[in-house]
């Protein structure tokens, strides 16, 4: 029996699931766990969705974001538990300890540093995003793709491929994107809009301010940016506003590493890897963390400046092997 095989008959064996996706919620993440919530209720079964922080701003258009809970309320202690797009308990917050307690913890994911935490596992780090592989698991139980399904599972596959771009996008993922748009009239230049062009105010201003601590290292190779608490209150922003603020170091002429640093004030920093050809998914590893090879983080306790000097440290020990040693061909 196939992974998917043991996902789907434990989908339709029991009846009960408690769906859960990771920290810093993204449009993978909701947007398959909407899916799946959706899917799972059609076939007859109880279903309840969480996150460990709210719906971004820039996913609350999708259908249902409104009855994802980011508290525990609602938690059924005898339901299995489905955790979605997380390659680590951890990332799960403080949901960790209840998806422990669960008998049967069926984990779905597709990045490479997934550490198989399930009772059943279906991971694949071939899949452009957890939609896709989402999209197939409606397949395999013969599910047609509802309106709202079909623009989740769109947008999680959208999100992840960064509107079809990154390395990542694949004929699979093209495939996936256009049977969802074949089985309902979703609008995609209206959905690209609302996810990639359109921001608050607040989102430049921070821009702004981050943009303005950019540091060039290793001969201009690696470029680094720094946001903050202080800096989100200053514009009036949130947290996920900082939302793909990396990319633009990344995207520099001549980059092959861009890395930001995020001071949250709670004594850990949060750290952002993306590049362009070097696998920072491993250097992400080395560092506690994990991701995809050209997108990837962790999370160091200490202060800020120690810590800055280790990642940038790491960041350049990596580069000295490229292009062969650290070089994802």
């Amino acid at each position: 029996m196939t992974d998917q095989e043991k996902v789907i008959a434990l989908f339709r064996e029991l009846g009960s699931f408690n769906l859960v996706s990771h920290m810093q919620p993204d449009g993978d993440s909701i947007g398959s766990l909407l899916a799946l919530g959706e899917a799972l209720a059609m076939l007859g079964k109880g279903v309840r969705l969480f996150t460990p922080a709210p719906v971004p701003r820039k996913y609350a258009f999708l259908p249902g974001s409104e009855n994802i809970s980011a508290g525990s309320d609602g938690w059924e202690e005898e339901a299995a538990a489905v955790v979605v797009d997380c390659s680590d308990l951890e990332r799960t917050g403080h949901f960790k300890e209840q998806i422990r307690r669960a008998a049967v913890v069926i984990n779905i994911d597709h990045h490479v540093t997934n550490r198989r935490f399930g009772t059943a596992n279906l991971v694949d780090p071939e899949a452009a995003a957890t939609g896709e592989i989402v999209f197939r698991l409606l397949e395999s139980l013969q599910l047609k793709p509802t309106a709202s399904i079909a623009e989740c599972l769109y947008v999680a596959i959208s999100t992840d491929t960064g509107s079809f771009k990154f390395e990542n996008t694949t004929a699979a993922a093209h495939r996936a994107a256009a049977a969802l748009l074949e089985s309902q009239p979703l609008n995609p230049g209206i959905i690209s809009q609302r996810l990639f062009d359109e921001h608050p105010l607040s989102y430049l201003l921070l821009l702004k301010k981050v943009l303005g601590t950019l540091e060039l290292y290793g001969g201009k190779r690696v470029a680094v940016i720094t946001a903050s608490r202080d800096m989100l209150e200053q514009c009036g922003a949130q947290p996920d506003e900082l939302d793909g603020i990396i990319n633009y170091a990344r995207n520099i002429e001549g980059v092959e590493i861009g890395i930001m640093f995020y001071i949250d004030g709670s004594g850990e920093i949060k750290i952002g890897f993306r590049s362009k050809n070097i696998d920072v998914s491993a250097l992400a590893g080395r560092m506690g963390g994990g991701g995809h090879p050209r997108a990837a983080g962790c999370r160091l306790k200490g202060a800020y400046g120690p810590v800055k000097e280790r990642v940038i440290g790491a960041a350049l020990l990596e580069l000295e092997g490229a292009p062969s040693a650290g070089r994802v061909q």
